[in-house]
């Protein structure tokens, strides 16, 4: 140890110094409590034995001011006192001091003192230390938090989560929540919506739902599936995670204008379906695992399908909201959930469903993370106003213009497909990769989605694999249809697909030209459609091509109905 020894009286001075040093210590002298303070600040010792009665400054008017010079760090003052000096020495004990030492010094007590000392200061530097390291560990901890939270707030996008047609609740049980809940809408406008629970809450749980969001965001804005993203987003977490971690995830697709919901549960609590009453309609169960477990060759990504003709919502949740429980130890529970959304409110749905939680757990904190959906359906009347409103009136002009007279292409892009590729290839998000490329077709990429998806399901359904639309009258009817699509196209040996899209000059404005063309046998579009005056379209699940001549200056079949061309003047931004 470094020891500083002080006291006015020479002799004594020197004597301890000297069995300080004896000891295996180093001394440090000091003659007044002023000097004391001085040798305190430059030699920073480990303990101090000092005199209590020293000119210029006592000991313990410098024991004060060492003390409050040390501040957290622990320096032992050990008064040397003689008889007479009680007094002063119990004000110095009040004020800071550890321990004291009668004169004549005894060097024996002196010594067992001092071993004491040691032992007690390498218990408080190893405490120190580790104080030290946690401070640091914290440190480190909030800003890896930080970081973190930083990060899904970008990749989570929450500016999406104010979708109208989406309510949600999300509380973590730390900083970070272990939960995601995520939105965003395919080109055709159909609202996606997610919910993952990683496995755990805090740090590590945020990070294993992490790796979803770009393949959830990229595949959803170019058009596909749940399936391919479910496929896609299990790959990733696979690739990404350790082997162990695992993610459930709800998927949810809602497609106005089909009035189809698709709900695809790994993992997660039952997925109801609502009334606008709050009356179930609908349950969605987990019958799948949850992603990050199996390869992806080894499961299920067909969602469930439901079609409603009114209006509801979807209800998704997390574990830790029905097992949430309060101070007196009740579970929030399925039944109190349900009974909760049942009831009217004047209020946001999702407002009074916080309100009534938090009233529930009574200040009592949830040891989960805790998330909540709500995604209305229902809003196809919106739909049909934006197809009304979607030709300006500087477009509508263009209706009566020669199509035959165009000029020239400003560009083309033209795909063939065959069976081989028909039955893997993703076609329209593919071709929309392309299409979100041209700038004349930025503010457009919704209609043409549509279109074309329009257009490429009846090239491959009625031209290819001689499907009937009058099998889907209802929602029983439509599932035989896709299980039926699903079956003829993998058996599909011959067929051919023809996509061309071109920019071309019309009236001195940029117009997109779309021709489909298939090798099957044709058919008679006007009748299967009802395009005539006293007919009505026998597809009523589907957008179908009245859809397509609500968004496109001109609809053009040709030869025997397997050849479609179709002309559309794209939106200019605002």
């Amino acid at each position: 140890m470094k020891i500083l020894v002080v006291d006015d009286t020479e002799a004594i001075l020197l004597l301890i110094s000297r069995f300080v040093e004896a000891l295996g210590h180093h001394a440090v002298l000091a003659r007044n409590g002023l000097e004391a303070v001085e040798q305190c600040r430059l030699e920073q010792p480990d303990l101090v034995l000092m005199d209590v009665m020293m000119p210029i400054m006592s000991g313990p008017e410098a024991a004060i001011l060492i003390k409050e010079e040390s501040g957290e760090r622990w320096v032992p003052i050990v008064f040397v006192t003689g008889i007479g000096e009680e007094n002063a020495l119990a004000d110095a004990i009040e004020r800071g001091a550890d321990d004291y030492i009668n004169k004549p010094v005894n060097f024996r007590v002196l010594e067992a003192k001092l071993k004491a000392f040691n032992r007690t200061l390498e218990l408080n530097r190893k405490v120190r230390e580790q104080s030290e390291r946690l401070a640091d560990y914290y440190e480190n901890a909030e800003e890896e938090k930080r970081v973190v939270r930083h990060l899904m707030e970008q990749l989570v996008n929450s500016e999406r989560l104010s979708d109208p047609q989406l309510q949600y609740l999300l509380s973590p049980a730390e900083s970070l929540s272990g939960d995601l809940i995520a939105s965003a809408r395919t080109p055709g406008q159909a609202l996606h919506v997610m919910l993952a629970d990683g496995i755990g809450h805090g740090l590590t749980a945020a990070l294993n739902v992490l790796p979803l969001t770009q393949p959830f965001y990229s595949m959803t804005e170019k058009g596909y599936a749940i399936g391919d993203i479910l496929l896609e987003m299990n790959e990733k977490v696979r690739q990404v995670l350790p082997v162990g971690r695992f993610v459930c995830v709800t998927l949810i697709s809602i497609d106005e204008a089909a009035a189809c919901i698709e709900v695809w549960n790994g993992g997660m609590p039952t997925v109801f379906l609502l009334n606008e009453f709050g009356d179930v309609i609908s349950e969605c169960r987990s019958k799948n695992l949850p992603l990050g477990i199996v390869p992806s060759h080894s499961m299920d990504f067909s969602p469930d399908r439901f079609y409603s003709n009114g209006s509801g919502y979807v209800v998704a949740y997390s574990d830790g909201l029905v097992e949430a429980r309060n101070i007196s130890g009740e579970e929030f529970g399925v039944q109190r959930l349900l009974a909760l959304l049942k009831k009217p409110v004047e209020i946001k749905q999702i407002d009074f469903f916080k309100d009534q939680f938090a009233d529930f757990l009574k200040q009592e904190k949830h040891h989960d993370d805790v998330s909540l959906v709500l995604a209305n359906f229902g809003c196809s009347a919106k739909r049909e106003q934006r197809i009304a409103n979607v030709l300006s009136a500087d477009m509508s002009q263009l209706l009566t213009a020669d199509f035959a007279t165009r000029s020239e292409s400003n560009w083309r892009y033209t795909l063939v497909l065959t069976a081989a590729e028909l039955k893997y290839v993703n076609t329209i998000p593919f071709m929309m990769t392309f299409v979100k490329e041209i700038k004349s077709l930025a503010g457009s990429h919704s209609d043409v989605f549509l279109i074309l998806t329009e257009l490429f399901l009846n090239a491959v359904d009625h031209g290819l694999l001689g499907m009937d639309s009058k099998v889907k009258q209802d929602s029983e009817g439509m599932e035989y249809y896709l299980t039926e699509r699903m079956h003829r196209l993998q058996a599909l040996q011959e067929g051919r697909i023809e996509i061309d899209l071109m920019g071309v000059i019309l009236r001195g404005q940029e117009v997109l030209r779309i021709r489909v063309k298939d090798s099957g046998p044709g058919f008679n579009w006007s009748k299967t459609y009802g395009d005539t005056e006293n007919e009505k379209p026998l597809f009523s699940f589907g957008r179908g091509i009245s859809l397509v001549k609500a968004l496109a200056l001109h609809v053009n079949y040709i030869g025997i109905g397997n050849e479609v061309e179709v002309y559309y003047a794209p939106q200019t931004n605002p």
